[in-house]
């Protein structure tokens, strides 16, 4: 050792260097296993429409939805679009086809989270976060991006059976880490329909709707590293359907931890 630090010999320079690269290395496989983990995450963006045959403003955002489902299935982004008619228009000159008092509560619980002032169609909301008229196409494109940017923290599997003429089986797994009171939400729905309107505001019009929710189960969920099978029914069925299951935050605000869609089959 000299007076005022340590004298390296060869063998003591060629260990330092070695030491060197074994810590690049190791920083560089823990950033690659980071960036794989990211990819690896799920991402999906869930994009609700609350709408209604009763409203003349509601066939332009029906027209959005479709297109945003039509081009995710085109091109495999995990884009889950669920359209929710809502009944407070139905006695306003027609009765929506779809309608049920349970969409309507949903949006209602929507409303409370972004604290507005009641309730409208057309609404959209994207990623249980974000909230806006449905038919702004250009908002829904960059909700949509914004959402599938964002990995989820909820990894979500279906398998999806018929059981009988009535009924079908879903089975779904949940895996990852949920907090407290959160939610399944799972969601049937019919693939397209199309509606001769002959009263209210859209009479004499045919109108055309995508991804249409028949029926809900609403669940607590304390666990998401487990599975469970439950039955849903299917009276009539349509030709063309899918099972959704979307988890939610339930601790006073609803923003999206995990969704899936699977076919059902035919």
């Amino acid at each position: 050792m000299g007076r005022h630090g340590w004298t390296l010999t060869a063998a003591g320079v060629a260990l330092l260097a070695a030491s060197s690269v074994l810590i690049a290395a190791t920083h560089r496989a823990h950033a690659a296993g980071e960036a794989r983990a990211a990819s690896d995450a799920p991402h999906a963006a869930v994009v609700e429409l609350f709408t209604s045959e009763g409203c003349s403003s509601c066939p332009p955002a029906d027209a959005v939805l479709e297109r945003i489902g039509a081009a995710s299935r085109a091109s495999g982004r995990p884009v889950i679009t669920l359209a929710f008619h809502v009944d407070y228009w139905d006695d306003l000159g027609w009765p929506d086809t779809f309608a049920s008092p349970d969409f309507t509560a949903r949006q209602r619980d929507y409303a409370g989270v972004f604290h507005g002032s009641g309730l409208y169609t057309p609404e959209m909301v994207v990623g249980g976060r974000d909230a806006f008229v449905g038919s702004d196409e250009t908002r829904a494109e960059a909700s949509v991006a914004s959402a599938l940017a964002q990995p989820l923290p909820v990894r979500v599997a279906l398998r999806v059976t018929r059981t009988s003429p009535t009924e079908i089986r879903v089975h779904h797994t949940l895996v990852g880490s949920l907090p407290r009171d959160a939610t399944l939400l799972l969601a049937v729905t019919e693939r397209a329909a199309t509606i001769d309107v002959k009263n209210g505001e859209n009479a004499g019009r045919r109108l055309h709707h995508t991804d249409i929710v028949r029926a809900t189960r609403a669940s607590t969920v304390r666990d998401a590293n487990g599975d469970d099978t439950v039955r849903l029914p299917w009276a009539p069925g349509p030709a063309e359907a899918d099972v959704a299951a979307i988890v939610q935050r339930g601790d006073g605000t609803m923003a999206v931890l995990g969704a899936a869609r699977e076919e059902v089959p035919r």
